[in-house]
């Protein structure tokens, strides 16, 4: 729906924080998304640089049994982001979940890449790295590669170390012949915490400074 709406009518959406894996966090909301989806959608500023969270969690404690009003989720200390390309990129802020992208393509609501800096997640289904490399295929099969200036990667919910290291070397692989910047275990997508990626506002990846950033204002 954020994509659709971008690509329909150019209004700013915002990847983010949901209800209940977020904002009715146990005991409370992690500081570090609250933090981030008020500077989006609250500030008329530039969210500015953006670093990494010093723990995440993907544990999931089953709300229909009321679990998450138990204890806190566990929270494993982050390695941080994995800058696996370098380079510098700048461009809008295109994306969201790998799967449901996949709905989008042929129809109108598909968005143009061009000059894109384009961020990816995979969802709570857990797709291995081999079906995440068909659909990357998929995007470099239809020129989408050609086309943006960077890739930011979501960190991957569910996987194992090693699956993670499989899916880093999967996206090294199927975009060797391009020379954007990559990176990946990125704070946003099915994790927590995230912070917020306003589609549509500009952003820029220097790998070699280990910076991201957001340039633009979302709200004024």
């Amino acid at each position: 729906l954020n994509v659709a709406i971008w690509a329909m009518t150019g209004m700013v959406t915002f990847s983010g924080p949901t209800l209940m894996t977020d904002w009715a966090e146990y005991p409370q909301m992690p500081a570090y998304s609250e933090h981030y989806a008020i500077k989006a959608m609250c500030v008329p500023e530039p969210i500015g640089i953006i670093g990494p969270s010093p723990w995440w969690t993907d544990e999931f404690l089953d709300w229909r049994e009321k679990a998450d009003l138990t204890r806190a989720r566990e929270q494993r200390p982050s390695e941080g982001w994995q800058w696996l390309r370098g380079g510098r990129g700048e461009g809008v802020l295109i994306g969201g979940c790998l799967e449901s992208l996949e709905h989008l393509r042929g129809t109108p609501y598909w968005p143009t890449w061009e000059g894109a800096l384009l961020f990816l997640e995979t969802s709570e289904e857990k797709p291995p790295p081999e079906t995440v490399d068909a659909m990357l295929m998929d995007y470099e099969n239809m020129g989408v590669f050609e086309q943006i200036q960077g890739l930011l990667f979501a960190r991957p919910y569910g996987y194992t170390d090693e699956e993670r290291h499989q899916l880093h070397e999967v996206i090294l692989e199927r975009t060797r012949r391009y020379s954007f910047p990559v990176v990946a275990d990125m704070d946003f997508g099915h994790t927590s915490p995230i912070f917020t990626l306003p589609i549509g506002c500009r952003g820029l990846i220097d790998v070699d400074a280990k910076r991201f950033a957001i340039t633009e204002a979302a709200v004024i």
